[in-house]
């Protein structure tokens, strides 16, 4: 049995506290008390009792305040035939400079709502998913080709190489000399 008590006027804005029932306070009670006493002389003990506890009054915590419902917007997202002239608009310019309002001009919508309707349609904002576009494009041509990183980096629309290794490093977590030559002495 689980009781709520709701304090009027205090706490505006705070969930109802939930009073935990007399068995799982006793637990609780108990089990603290097991860890005060052991703890000077069995550290393990202590803190296998106080890893019940914050699991107890994990679970409690949670069953107390329900998961919040997911809300998608209705309408939300870019339309296929949108989604698709944007991202064909995008792998054919890589290597130039791309721009929210050219994007949003190709889809029809003003750039603010092309800005939410693309991040619903694509999981990423525009410029993320641009430079994830360019990186998978350099990763290509590394492969591809022996071109040096520089021309690689300015074939890709990146400013220079420090600018496609500070983005590949943290896209994919190594240097692009890196993975090219992983890759290479696989092949």
């Amino acid at each position: 049995m689980r009781f709520q008590m709701n304090v009027p006027n205090a706490g505006q804005g705070f969930p109802p506290f939930a009073l935990p029932t007399e068995e799982e306070e006793s637990n609780v009670t108990r089990l603290l008390e097991q860890a005060l006493t052991s703890a000077e002389t069995d550290i393990a003990t202590t803190r296998a009792c106080v890893a019940r506890v914050a699991a107890l009054l994990e679970r409690e915590a949670s069953v107390a305040r329900p998961a919040a419902p997911t809300r998608r917007r209705v309408g939300a997202g870019l339309a296929p035939w949108q989604a698709r002239r944007v991202a064909a608009h995008v792998d054919e310019n890589l290597g130039y400079s791309i721009t929210i309002d050219q994007l949003a001009t190709i889809a029809g919508l003003s750039s603010s709502y092309f800005c939410r309707a693309f991040k619903d349609s694509f999981g990423d904002p525009p410029h993320a998913y641009i430079m994830r576009r360019r990186v998978e494009r350099a990763q290509t041509l590394m492969l591809q080709t022996r071109e040096p990183l520089s021309q690689i980096a300015l074939a890709c629309g990146l400013s220079d190489q420090a600018h496609l290794c500070n983005l590949f490093r943290r896209l994919v977590g190594q240097s692009p000399s890196q993975w090219r030559r992983s890759r290479w002495q696989e092949a």
